[in-house]
């Protein structure tokens, strides 16, 4: 038994020798396929080893029983790779972009719970749309179509028209999901700055500087709480140029789905910024200018076939030009087919576009009242009352104060105001343009015609009805209304009104009858804004009157006046001139009805807006906050959007001062250290590397000509301009900014010694980060006027007044 079990200790030790050496051998096996994987590529010789090497390929043995000693797995993972899988990479620095684009953007969005600015067109347009009133606007339809989408998504009926700056919202309106849109773009807009600069091939420290400036400028954050069109399209402007910088960077790989995604996204992101505003022709010039050297350069490539040329040129054309042309197309198919009621619109419009609108084939309004009326003459004495105030337009002796409590200055002339009794000082006279120091009645005494340039003479005081470019008493985003005296000074007056009547059409003759509404409206025409009556009641220098001034806002009651009483000046008594008018107009008014013609092809509408689109630019006048382009780039003139009736809090554009001026600098640094650069290279001195050269050279010219075309073609307009139309070419400058800051750095490591390397290094952060501060300090400085919160004093507005020709409102 002793020698038995000595034999089984033996035989069982020679076992495990061999089972150690045998796994050692594996082991080293599997050390050297480690260190050598290329091995694992070759065929392998010996097919018995290549099907043990491999296991997982052998067939599933599903009728073979389970051994005693393997181990049953119930569920089973599977091995196979996902249907749909992608790889995704989260840039820390783009997120952080993102958060804090929403933050400032979003931030309170519901205050002011007023109207603000252009709110009372962009929003009213909206509530058109949901009530299918036809209206008319310089703009293309998406924005508008976007607010009101966004209504409708909310519930809203569109029963509130936005009439005034300053109006409470009532609880039914979404205004903050409306301003959400605006937010939304200019939050976007911060990382598609930071990607931009990226793609373009500088380091993420110079996009992450272009994005706090983007941050930080207060008038970009303004923009993005409203409900106007800028804050889109400004994203857009510059989403299309990230879409087709990413196309730019699949020029290795043409006509791959890759290549096509990117020029296709680079198409609608265009179609869109059309779809918008008629500006996006900017955008689309510069894109326009980046695909031609794209094609220049692939013509000088020998081994492009001319087939592939064409198809490249081909397939830019259809994608750049063809996607935004059939897109706007669509979007003013759209635009036509809600629109499909009588509204505010239809004066802008032919009478066969009127006559295919609903509610526009009743009979001519003048038919019925015509044979009781009576025809308005110059030398007419007149009141006017106003539709939205049982008030009177009414004027009076005393004087606007000198100077109003905010240091503001008035024209120091004769009153006029809205005045809620009948009074001998309510009544005016028609008479044409004439001499502005004789405000006689002449004896003309012809038919008024609807579009007549006219003034209106008050016939206690023997003053004219006057308006002009200086600030309204209590509305100062309005124009002050006087009757004008002559101080013998270089004061200009601007005294003549257009008459628009309500449904006539340009040049028909005006009748009025008793206990029928005559309404018309009063444009001034040198500022193109209507006359109205604010609601306001002025202080007692006003005798608690009503406030009247010109508006922007043209539509609306509030702008609307009814002919109240009438006295038509003396004729002779043999004259049948007024009766034989009559006579053919009732037969002329019969016979249009019967020829009226509700037939008109979309693409007729389609030219006739368009005509009427471009035309309408050149017809919006000054406004006492206009700003000429020259003013833009330092912040010359700035822009109230809002103030508060009881106190001083207000929104107002106005950029961040430190960070524009900056950004004016780097626009003149470029192009000396440029020229400086290639005067240099020209006498072969490189004073830095080759590639180091052409980021710079490539780089700082796309931005400089994107900030060109954004900003020169203003230059060329005669219409009014405000400082908000400067803000799309505003990034571009931002981003040139950290381009020449980050060039610092780069220039001073080639030309300056090594040993200096470190300090350098220093000093540029030292010097960023002072120069990022000091635009934080004055974001913050400007931040009560980007969010009207909180409400600041008269002494801590002028303290931050930098320049005299900001306009900054005081209220007490």
């Amino acid at each position: 038994c002793i020698l038995r079990s000595q034999r089984c200790r033996n035989s069982i030790n020679s076992i495990v020798v061999g089972i150690m050496s045998e796994e050692s051998s594996v082991s080293a096996s599997v050390r050297r396929r480690i260190k050598k994987p290329d091995e694992e590529q070759s065929p392998q010789k010996n097919p018995s080893a290549s099907d043990s090497a491999k296991p997982c390929e052998q067939p599933l043995q599903h009728n073979k029983p389970a051994s005693e000693n393997e181990v049953v797995t119930w569920f089973p993972r599977h091995n196979g790779k996902s249907w749909i899988s992608y790889k995704v990479e989260v840039d820390a620095l783009w997120v952080a972009m993102v958060v804090a684009g929403f933050v400032t953007r979003f931030w309170r969005l519901d205050f002011p719970s007023h109207v603000v600015f252009d709110e009372v067109h962009f929003g009213k347009f909206a509530s058109y749309y949901l009530n299918g009133q036809f209206f008319f606007d310089v703009h293309p339809p998406l924005g508008k179509l976007l607010f009101a989408l966004i209504g409708y998504l909310c519930g809203y009926d569109g029963s509130f028209l936005f009439p005034n700056i300053g109006v409470d919202f009532p609880p039914n309106v979404p205004y903050v999901m409306m301003r959400a849109l605006s937010a939304l773009a200019g939050s976007l807009l911060i990382p598609c700055v930071y990607q931009i600069m990226i793609e373009m091939g500088f380091s993420s420290r110079v996009a992450l500087l272009a994005g706090i400036f983007t941050i930080l400028d207060n008038s970009l954050v303004i923009q993005s709480r409203v409900i106007m069109l800028d804050s889109c399209v400004i994203f857009l402007t510059y989403l299309s140029i990230l879409c087709y910088l990413k196309f730019y960077h699949c020029r290795n790989k043409a006509f791959s789905e890759t290549w096509h995604k990117w020029l296709i996204l680079t198409g609608v992101a265009l179609g869109c910024l059309l779809g918008i505003k008629y500006t996006g022709l900017f955008g689309l010039a510069f894109i326009g200018i980046l695909t031609l050297c794209d094609l220049w350069q692939l013509m000088g490539d020998i081994e492009l076939a001319l087939v592939d040329l064409s198809l490249h040129i081909l397939l830019r054309g259809i994608y750049l030009l063809g996607i935004p042309v059939l897109f706007n197309i669509s979007l003013f198919y759209i635009h036509l087919l809600l629109l499909t009621q009588s509204g505010p619109g239809d004066a802008f419009v032919s009478k066969a576009f009127r006559s295919s609108l609903q509610s526009t084939h009743t009979p001519h309004p003048q038919i019925e009242t015509l044979p009781n009326s009576t025809l308005l003459r110059y030398g007419t004495h007149l009141t006017l009352r106003s539709v939205d105030l049982a008030c009177w337009l009414h004027s009076h002796p005393h004087l606007y104060p000198l100077k109003y409590p905010d240091g503001r200055g008035s024209s120091y002339q004769q009153q006029v105001t809205c005045y809620e009794f009948k009074d001998s000082n309510n009544v005016w006279a028609v008479r044409r343009p004439g001499d502005p120091n004789n405000a006689a009645i002449c004896n003309d005494t012809s038919p008024i015609k609807n579009n007549d340039t006219i003034e209106l003479v008050h016939m206690a005081s023997n003053k004219l009805l006057n308006s002009h470019d200086v600030a309204a008493p209590l509305t100062p985003v309005n124009q002050e209304v006087a009757a004008y005296i002559n101080y013998s000074a270089q004061f200009v007056p601007y005294l003549h009104w257009r008459l628009d009547v309500a449904s006539s059409g340009p040049g028909d003759l005006i009748f009025w009858s008793p206990g029928q509404p005559l309404k018309l409206k009063l444009i001034h025409e040198q500022s193109k804004q209507a006359l109205g009556s604010t609601g306001k009641r002025l202080p007692e220098w006003g005798a608690q009157q009503y406030e009247v001034a010109t508006d922007r806002a043209v539509e609306g009651g509030h702008t609307t006046w009814h002919v109240d009483t009438i006295t038509p000046p003396a004729l002779s008594a043999n004259s049948t001139e007024e009766e034989e008018l009559k006579k053919a107009l009732m037969e002329k008014y019969s016979l249009e009805e019967e020829k009226v013609d509700t037939e008109m092809l979309f693409w007729e509408k389609l030219i006739e807006l368009q005509y009427h689109m471009v035309t309408a630019h050149g017809n919006l006048g000054s406004h006492q906050f206009g700003a000429v382009p020259q003013s833009w780039p330092l912040i010359g003139k700035t822009l109230p959007y809002w103030l508060d009736e009881k106190n001083n809090a207000q929104v107002t554009l106005i950029g961040n001062p430190l960070l524009w001026w900056f950004g004016s600098a780097s626009l003149g640094v470029f192009p000396a250290v440029s020229a400086f650069y290639l005067l240099r290279r020209k006498r072969m001195v490189f004073d830095i590397p080759q590639a180091d050269f052409m980021l710079w050279w490539t780089g700082g010219v796309l931005l400089g000509v994107g900030w060109l075309l954004h900003y020169a073609p203003y230059f060329l307009l005669s219409r009014v301009l405000f400082l908000h139309h400067y803000l799309p070419a505003l990034p571009f400058k931002f981003m040139l900014m950290a381009v020449v800051m980050e060039h610092l750095l780069t220039w001073s490591r080639q030309v300056l010694n090594r040993r200096f390397a470190l300090l350098l290094w220093y000093s540029y952060y030292v010097v960023t980060s002072f120069i990022t501060l000091c635009c934080v300090i004055s974001f913050i400085v400007f931040f009560p006027f980007t969010y009207g919160y909180p409400a600041l004093t008269r002494d801590q507005i002028l303290a931050r007044q930098w320049k005299s020709t900001w306009d900054l409102l005081i209220r007490v």
